[in-house]
C-alpha cells in the first residue's frame, strides 16, 4: 500500500515538475551523482558506504541572484565496516538505505554569464525529507528492524560550479536532526543519525 502511494505522489511530482519546466522562470535539471555516508551511531566511522544520488531538480528565480529549488532523487545511504578492521575470512557490517528524498532550498547565485543566462557559482541551504523506500542490513548493532523509521529529516548546505549553461558541479553535505533508530534496550545511546556528503553532476534542460 505504502509503496503504490509512493508510487503515485513520485508521478504526480514528475508531471508537475514537467509542466513547471515549460513556464517562464523555471528550469528543469537532471542530476547525477553519489553519496558518501555513514550513520553516527553504529559505532562505524568515516564516509564509506559509497551509493546513488540520482533525480530531477526544478529551480525558479525568485531574485536577480535568488533561486528556490526542489528535488526528487533516489539516495541512497548508509555504513559500512572499513576493510581493513574486517579480519581474514569475516564479513564486512553493510548497512545500506534506499531513500526517495525531497530537498527544497534556496540558492544565492553569483558571477553571471550573459551569455547562456546562468550563474557561474552559488551557495543553498535547506531542508529535505526522506522515505525509506527499501533497506538491506547485515549490521549486529540492530536489533529488531521494526524499530527504524521509515522517514528522515536533514538539514543540507551546498555549493556549485558551472562550467556553462548546461552542466554543473554540485557539492552538498547533509546531516539528519532525527533519529532513525533507537534500541529500546539501550535508552542512554544516542541512537542512529544519517549523514553524508554529496558530489553530483546536473544538466540543465
Amino acid at each position: 500500500m505504502y509503496i503504490k502511494k509512493l508510487f503515485f505522489t513520485s508521478t504526480i511530482i514528475c508531471l508537475i515538475f514537467s509542466g513547471l519546466s515549460g513556464q517562464k522562470g523555471f528550469d528543469l535539471s537532471l542530476a547525477m551523482g553519489f553519496n558518501a555516508s555513514q550513520i553516527a551511531g553504529d559505532q562505524l566511522a568515516g564516509f564509506d558506504k559509497l551509493g546513488i544520488n540520482s533525480g530531477l531538480k526544478i529551480s525558479y528565480r525568485v531574485k536577480s541572484k535568488m533561486d528556490v529549488n526542489m528535488e526528487m532523487l533516489f539516495s541512497q545511504k548508509g555504513s559500512i565496516t572499513k576493510r581493513r578492521y574486517v579480519p581474514a575470512g569475516g564479513n564486512r557490517m553493510n548497512t545500506t538505505f534506499n531513500y526517495l528524498d525531497f530537498p527544497v532550498y534556496l540558492t544565492y547565485n553569483d558571477w553571471y554569464q550573459d551569455s547562456g543566462d546562468y550563474f557561474k557559482v552559488g551557495i543553498h541551504t535547506g531542508l529535505s525529507y526522506s522515505y525509506l523506500l527499501g533497506r538491506r542490513l547485515n549490521n549486529e548493532k540492530i536489533e529488531n528492524v521494526e524499530d527504524l523509521k521509515n522517514f528522515d529529516l536533514m538539514a543540507l548546505l551546498g555549493v556549485h560550479y558551472s562550467f556553462n549553461e548546461n552542466w554543473t558541479l554540485l557539492v552538498r553535505y547533509s546531516n539528519s536532526f532525527i533519529r532513525i533508530y533507537q534500541n529500546p534496550n539501550e535508552p542512554d545511546l544516542k541512537g542512529w543519525v544519517n549523514y553524508h556528503w554529496t558530489a553530483r553532476a546536473d544538466y540543465r534542460f
